[in-house]
């Protein structure tokens, strides 16, 4: 392994740590289209039983970057007082994979004007996998690390709270409310003192759409703030959004990302677009700009995402709207 590679390795590892600590759960682009996978009150939003899901390429050209795959599905009961949904997700990240299967409910309340305020729980389910055995390692080097595989089973819970009406969203969630230590689990001497823990997680969101009903154009602006354990300085990370919607159909937007080195202005700089091709059928694509020092090594990553709604009641959606804008 030649110096340069070496350097090259040590600064994207230190990165991605930095990051990890940071945000210990894969993050997508385009929050505000993937409410559910934020928050568990979220479930039943849609008013149908509704399909989404997101690929995200991280980091693209660098060899072991954040690949993630996520499938949401939710919907209100027939009595739509209550609500289900189930989030899969698989998360690469180098040497390691992780599965997680999340199953919500939320009980949700009518309020005055077609709104409704819901509370939401969550339980989550992840199974971590590394195979370090497949390490491209210095014929030099020996750590009792990478002598063997880990496969560990982290379960958790969280819960949420999220208001909505037509025009507007608002939600708190925390999706993670055991610290769950991975320490004691890996069976390696001397790794245990820093390998990871799950750290409570709060998240916030809260989006807008201004303009008439009849108007050619709308504008939405949209917020997601992070914070955990280990932020630099204790200072939350933010998702902040602005989208316009043409003709009811078409969002256009940018997100500024905050976060990442010290020298930087932030982490990312956010391009995406959305797409309602038929009142069921939706598609979108969002690419981030990395702003921080591992700009250098990489060309940005990529977001693709596909929703679908099946309409259970017909007559509930007898003129069906081609937008919904959250």
């Amino acid at each position: 392994m030649s110096m340069k590679k070496i350097i090259l390795t040590l600064i994207i590892a230190f990165t991605a740590l930095c990051q990890l600590h940071a945000q210990q759960d894969p993050f997508y682009s385009m929050y505000m289209f993937n409410g559910l996978f934020l928050n568990p009150a979220y479930a039943g939003s849609s008013e149908v039983v509704s399909v989404m899901g997101i690929y995200r390429h991280q980091w693209a050209g660098l060899d072991g970057a954040p690949r993630t795959a996520n499938i949401s599905v939710h919907s209100p009961f027939r009595r739509d007082q209550y609500a289900m949904g189930l989030v899969m997700s698989n998360d690469r990240l180098g040497l390691s994979n992780t599965f997680t299967v999340t199953p919500s409910f939320s009980y949700r309340l009518r309020l005055p004007g077609a709104n409704r305020l819901c509370f939401g729980v969550q339980a989550s389910f992840a199974y971590f996998y590394q195979n370090n055995r497949i390490a491209d390692l210095p014929t030099t080097l020996v750590d009792n690390t990478f002598q063997i595989n880990q496969n560990l089973f982290v379960p958790n819970f969280g819960f949420g709270i999220y208001a909505y009406g037509k025009r507007y969203y608002v939600g708190v969630s925390v999706p993670h409310l055991l610290p769950a230590q991975l320490r004691d689990k890996t069976g390696i001497v001397g790794y245990n003192a820093n390998i990871s823990r799950v750290y409570n997680h709060y998240l916030f969101t809260a989006g807008y759409v201004f303009g008439k009903d009849a108007s050619i154009v709308k504008v939405r602006p949209s917020i997601l703030m992070k914070y955990q354990k280990g932020l630099p300085k204790n200072i939350p990370q933010f998702d902040a959004s602005l989208a316009l919607l043409f003709l009811e159909r078409l969002w256009i937007g940018a997100t500024y990302r905050t976060g990442g080195d010290k020298e930087y202005l932030g982490q990312a700089a956010i391009v995406f677009a959305q797409f309602k091709v038929t009142p069921q059928l939706q598609i979108g694509y969002a690419y981030d700009a990395e702003i921080s020092a591992l700009r250098r090594y990489n060309s940005g990553s990529h977001e693709i995402m596909i929703g679908y709604d099946f309409w259970f009641d017909k007559k509930r959606f007898v003129t069906p709207r081609f937008i919904k804008y959250f």
